[in-house]
């Protein structure tokens, strides 16, 4: 079980990237679980944290570490990161139940009080939970963070809840099985939005035969993780529309992570800096 053969990562692969709470810390009250398992350039949760307890540092394609001593649970990190990747988790919410706290992007919300499925990484039935908060200030950019309380055995399993209101109940999240088609509303790009059908759309009307050519399209893989997290279903969908196998499906080329740097830094540290600004 891997993030890059199932789509979301493993508890081994979370505690080798990031660390993971240990009950001790779970006891004395909310805290962040990280679960950005991937080397791409991010950061954004770092400088969320009020109390500067995630540190990504250089280079940026560090996975996040969290200081869970300083942690206080505030949540700020939850909507700020763009994997939606974090969550809160506090196991001192009553006797014998937790809650956790996710990111969600669909509509409609909950509403506090609903009763709601709680479900895991792989977006499969865990319990039943109950809406304790939702917050959806504007600092967060469209991004709502949904806190449910669940009973606490399953607080290190559930991340999300079910979407409400779906016509069709078979379409909650689940992973495709085998040879099956992706579903056109599914998200393969997270950094650009993009879901499976605009990358059909992609492929049966502007003729895009490649992953590089998809990307020049319609954007994806050209976001934060450069395609590292969607490249794969990219290619089972050009796979899928011209009837190739994997290895006939030409693939975006790789290039190295790219952020603004300063002339000392180019210099190094023998260099040295002719003003606070490096140049």
């Amino acid at each position: 079980m891997s993030i890059l053969t199932d789509g979301y990562p493993s508890i081994e692969e979370i505690k080798k990237a990031t660390g993971w709470p240990d009950e001790e810390r779970f006891a004395r009250g909310p805290v962040a679980v990280i679960e950005c398992v991937q080397k791409i350039p991010c950061n954004p949760c770092e400088a969320a944290c009020p109390a500067h307890a995630i540190t990504v540092g250089s280079p940026i394609t560090n996975t996040p570490v969290l200081d869970r001593e300083k942690c206080i649970g505030c949540g700020l990190c939850v909507s700020a990161c763009s994997g939606l990747a974090i969550f809160i988790v506090d196991k001192t919410y009553s006797e014998t139940l937790g809650t956790v706290s996710f990111p969600f992007e669909y509509l409609p919300l909950p509403q506090k009080g609903d009763e709601v499925d709680a479900l895991n990484r792989a977006g499969e039935f865990v319990c039943r939970g109950k809406v304790i908060r939702v917050m959806n200030p504007p600092q967060n950019d469209h991004t709502p963070v949904v806190t449910i309380a669940i009973p606490k055995e399953y607080t290190d399993t559930v991340r999300t809840m079910g979407r409400l209101n779906l016509e069709d109940t078979d379409r909650t999240f689940r992973k495709a099985e085998g040879d099956e088609i992706i579903d056109d509303e599914m998200l393969v790009c997270r950094c650009e939005e993009i879901t499976a059908g605009e990358i059909r759309k992609a492929v049966r009307e502007y003729e895009g035969t490649s992953v590089t050519e998809i990307k020049r399209r319609v954007r994806a893989g050209i976001g934060l993780c450069q395609g590292r997290t969607c490249g794969k279903l990219v290619t089972r969908i050009i796979q899928e529309e011209l009837g190739k196998k994997a290895d006939e499906v030409e693939p975006a080329t790789s290039r190295p992570p790219v952020r603004p740097i300063t002339f000392g830094e180019l210099a190094g540290e023998e260099g040295g800096r002719t003003d606070e600004q490096g140049v």
